[in-house]
């Protein structure tokens, strides 16, 4: 049977892409060869000899590694067809192609997703072949796999007893890796030594040949500096760990292990093969992985690995138009491949707490006049003071504020200096506490009036009470850091969410809430910061939480945080009522902390507030800075790119922008900048181009452009699917840009581009009938970027 030319083309196009792999044709690849089928398989499918595409030979062995099938059109056909060849020739490897894309199948994959062809972006080598067969083999030995219990799950001298569960979480994760498990899952309460057990865990794999690359994703960089020099220092001396930023993922490829944040993935995984890493593990899961973000994690193809201490579970609005794959991407369980929403391994708080790990808490619920008076009637509110002036400004009428707005829009200073007179009353002098506020202003204003009760003189660099709140990585850093060591001011911090998670402080003896929730998750998370033992230093066995707002009563906390599920119903959102309630108790105004910026100067431990400017004029100050500086190194630099734009710094050049921007007149950092220009995923280098106009950061719509053709690229879609998606992307980014509708009625609105793109109908035909279906999926997948935007 002939070929027809669109097959031979795409043939031709695929021995290219090996051979520049270094496969030899009529060698180790073996072109429309055809072979006799055993007399059984013969009658079973009525056929004399079959003829793969592609064959993939081991040059020592002779073996068939891999098969390649072109015309996959037919998928069915196509994919059944593959597996009647591997009958025959036990390769491992399977390729299914056409002129759109590549699907790889490996043989040895276990697990809910084990019959699924994926989209990858490249064949393997012969040597990579070659390690994977060499690492199944290991992995198929019986012998038993040595876990480093001075890492985890050994003796700990500090609480007098061994930690027995993290080497347990270890050999489960071990048993179902070995087994070909692609997806798993890990439920580990805060302050049971996640951090550590991965650790552990990865050195395990390493040691013992069963992977050769591991990526560690997080999704702050506070995280990933926490997760490199406080977890995989502990093995740098075996195996070397590397933070993957825009600009430094050449340059540490041969690292076994990679540290990387989601944003700065979405940015580069295009450009790492689909089969770079062995495995790669997800830290806090639950909030690191999006819609949109799946699609990055999708195109690598190894077995994924979740971490958290608060899986969720995602449940549809009654009016959703969420699909159940949509569901499944924001359901914890359901991700990582556990459809009973039982993790592969789970130690949470309740247990922590029973068997002596976790420290055990009482509540006291401690309500101001005017929050009971929220909670009953609503605050009658007749009159607001400016925040600048303080003069008194009358409303027209009188309003009532509830327990839900209270300190949302608008704060009162008389309640933030009764609860800073409690917090005096109900804690010891130089005792650690962590409380949480509804707002970064809010925070500020709980902050001044507790250095108020506790007389604080300001002599020193850390008042007693810091707010951490900003954006400022490396300040943060510093508040936190001398926040862990006892008796060292600050004693307490005030905090909206960046204190939740990943904030390690075993001497934290009080956990206050001035806010509410409606999160079980964001509740356990926040309890957990206080759930640590620390006998040693600080003699800490328990901790006591202290509730201004009626919170625990709210989440039936039953002193072992909540029986409550950790559910969250999506689907669409309320409009805004547009309200502004103002009050009186000397309430002021709340301005959107999301529109300012703090700058900060940082000398030491001297720290000192420049100013707190909103967005616009922090943007001015940055890009006028840079225009004017004469700064020889950024002359230099300029001048290098703009004989070069795709020019990528050295480490040492990117240190030196990080800290010029630090600088006096900037004073900014990389996560303001991400801020500033509503762009999370770029860097100092990326906003250095776009300000001395080299390269502009990509627009809206271009972002929209690339999450699309992601998306479409990533996810199960025939060659005709594929060419009317890409047809359709233009209209479809202008609208989703514009906040219109990308329903097919609405692309097709215009006759004149249904001549273009063809028929409605004929259209929906090709996707079964589900194009608009097809399309709210899209729309989905892209409103984290567009929110972001």
């Amino acid at each position: 049977m002939s070929l027809s030319p669109n097959e031979a083309h795409v043939d031709l196009k695929i021995i290219k892409q090996l051979e520049a792999l270094g496969w030899v044709q009529g060698d180790t690849l073996l072109y429309q060869h055809q072979t006799p089928l055993p007399p059984n398989l013969a009658a079973e499918f009525n056929r004399k000899a079959i003829k793969p595409d592609i064959k993939l030979i081991d040059p020592i062995t002779g073996d068939v590694l891999a098969i390649i099938e072109n015309k996959i059109e037919d998928e069915r056909k196509a994919f059944a067809q593959l597996r009647l060849y591997n009958m025959v020739f036990k390769a491992r490897f399977l390729y299914a192609c056409s002129d759109q894309q590549i699907r790889f199948y490996d043989t040895t994959w276990r697990g809910l997703e084990a019959g699924e062809f994926k989209v990858v972006n490249e064949f393997l080598r012969y040597e990579d072949m070659v390690a994977k067969r060499e690492q199944d083999r290991k992995i198929n030995l019986t012998k038993e796999i040595s876990i480093d219990k001075l890492i985890a799950g050994g003796y700990d001298a500090e609480i007098g007893k061994e930690r027995y569960y993290q080497a347990d979480c270890i050999n489960v994760v071990l048993k179902n890796y070995r087994e070909g498990s692609q997806k798993m899952l890990v439920h580990m309460a805060t302050g049971l030594g996640k951090t550590r057990t991965t650790v552990a865990l990865c050195k395990a794999l390493l040691s013992h040949s069963l992977a050769r690359k591991i990526l560690f994703v997080v999704d702050r960089r506070m995280l990933a500096k926490q997760a490199l020099d406080d977890g995989f220092a502990l093995i740098s001396t075996s195996y070397t760990s590397s933070r993957l930023t825009t600009t430094n993922y050449r340059g540490v490829k041969t690292s076994p292990i990679h540290v990387v944040v989601i944003d700065t993935l979405e940015m580069i995984y295009k450009n790492l093969p689909s089969n770079f890493y062995d495995l790669i593990i997800v830290d806090e899961c639950h909030r690191s992985v999006s819609v949109s973000r799946k699609v990055v994690l999708d195109h690598f193809v190894c077995p994924r690995l979740g971490l958290t201490a608060t899986p969720k579970i995602a449940l549809a609005k009654k009016d959703s138009e969420l699909t159940e794959e949509d569901l499944a991407i924001r359901d914890t369980y359901k991700l990582f491949g556990c459809e009973l929403d039982e993790p592969t391994y789970k130690f949470d708080l309740a247990r922590g707490i029973e068997e002596g790990f976790l420290a055990p808490y009482t509540v006291d619920e401690i309500k101001t006049y005017l929050t009971r008076e929220a909670e009953d009637s609503g605050v009658p509110i007749e009159y607001v003071l400016d925040p600048e002036t303080r003069a008194r400004v009358e409303l027209n009428k009188e309003m009532k504020l509830k327990i839900e707005q209270l300190e949302r829009k608008y704060i009162s200073e008389e309640r933030c200096q009764r609860i800073a007179e409690e917090i005096r009353q109900k804690t010891v002098y130089g005792e650690k506490v962590i409380l949480f506020g509804v707002s970064q202003n809010h925070c500020l204003e709980l902050q001044k009036a507790i250095n108020k009760v506790f007389n604080e003189d300001h002599t020193d660099s850390f008042r007693y009470c810091e707010a951490v709140i900003s954006e400022n990585d490396e300040l943060n850093e510093i508040i936190k850091t001398r926040f862990k060591k006892p008796y060292q001011k600050p004693y307490i911090v005030t905090s909206v969410d960046i204190m939740s998670t990943g904030v390690d402080v075993p001497c934290v003896r009080y956990v206050s809430f001035a806010a509410l929730t409606k999160s079980v998750g964001k509740y356990i998370q926040m309890i957990g910061r206080g759930s640590r033992l620390d006998p040693a230093k600080s003699g800490k066995f328990s901790f006591k939480i202290l509730d201004f707002v009626g919170l625990c009563k709210r989440m039936e906390d039953n002193g072992k945080g909540t029986a409550k599920e950790n559910k969250k119903l999506y689907g669409k959102e309320k409009p805004s009522s547009g309200g502004k309630p103002k009050g009186e108790y000397f309430i002021i105004d709340n301005p959107d902390p999301a529109t300012m910026i703090q700058r900060v100067s940082i000398h030491g431990d001297a720290i000192q507030v420049i100013d707190n400017i909103p967005i616009e004029e922090a943007r001015k100050i940055f890009e006028e800075s840079l225009r004017q500086s004469q700064e020889k190194e950024l002359l230099y630099l300029t001048e290098k790119v703009k004989q070069d734009t795709a020019y990528i710094p050295t480490e040492q050049e990117s240190e030196w922008l990080q800290k010029y921007f630090k600088a006096p007149q900037i004073y900014l950092d990389e996560t303001q900048l991400q801020r500033m220009y509503d762009y999370p995923q770029g860097s100092n280098w990326d906003f250095l181009l776009h300000v001395m106009n080299i390269k502009s950061i990509p627009t809206p719509k271009e972002r929209i452009q690339k999450g699309y053709q992601d998306y479409i690229t990533t996810y199960s879609f025939s060659d005709a699917q594929l060419k009317i998606l890409l047809k359709i992307k233009e209209v479809f980014a202008s609208n989703l840009t514009n906040h219109k509708d990308v329903s097919i009625q609405a692309i097709f609105s215009n006759p004149i581009y249904e001549k273009i793109v063809g028929k409605k109908a004929d259209i929906n035909k090709l996707f079964d009938g589900q194009l608009d279906a097809v399309l709210a999926d899209m729309k989905n997948n892209l409103q984290l970027p567009m929110k972001r935007l």
